[in-house]
């Protein structure tokens, strides 16, 4: 009985489980050629791949061939920016990779998600001593300044101060006087948006 619930709730995290990049989204591609397409939009940026269906027409586009994507995510309520960017995220080639804008300003705030695998233990009385793995949306953040330099930010406290360096003592007591983190998606867009109001 015991391993029969067990198998039943992991098929029910397994299959109800969805996410962002599993919808098709209203939303307009323009590509690199400058042309724009209205349509529904699908994106996978594990392998920096937009889809876009346009009459019942699935075209799909990498990386280089887009310029800009914006999409009406309903997961989430609300409009999300993405675009491609110049960028060598494992190897020393730069290639076009895509980018979520969170926030845009003299310095900009990019992520980009992927999934992952987490293990979670249940301590329970049906569960106790078992564990299962789930898919879960992590976000990588970047820092994009006015001088095009892109920096990989590690979500620490210290290294998000020492990008903002040249407003450290406000950005410190900003996030303190807020209870602000450094590795959560809100907080990081709202301590970017006031450094920028700062600059």
């Amino acid at each position: 009985m015991r391993t029969l619930l067990l198998v039943l709730l992991t098929a029910t995290i397994s299959v109800g489980q969805q996410f962002p990049s599993d919808f098709w989204h209203k939303g307009k591609l323009v590509t690199s050629d400058g042309d724009t397409l209205h349509g529904q939009l699908k994106y996978d940026l594990t392998r920096d791949l937009v889809q876009v269906d346009i009459s019942d027409q699935i075209l799909t586009f990498g990386a280089k061939k887009i310029l800009y994507f914006e999409i009406f995510d309903v997961t989430v309520d609300n409009y999300r920016q993405f675009y491609s960017i110049p960028y060598s995220i494992s190897s020393g080639y730069k290639s076009e990779v895509i980018f979520e804008v969170l926030y845009e300003g003299k310095l900009t705030l990019l992520t980009r998600e992927s999934l992952s695998q987490q293990t979670t233990s249940s301590n329970n009385y049906y569960w106790s001593g078992t564990s299962h793995t789930r898919p879960v949306l992590k976000y990588d953040y970047y820092f994009l300044n006015a001088k095009g330099d892109m920096i990989a930010y590690s979500q620490k406290k210290k290294d998000l101060l020492d990008v903002m360096k040249d407003r450290y003592d406000q950005i410190k007591q900003y996030m303190k006087t807020y209870n602000l983190k450094a590795d959560e998606k809100g907080d990081l867009a709202r301590i970017t948006a006031y450094y920028n109001s700062l600059v």
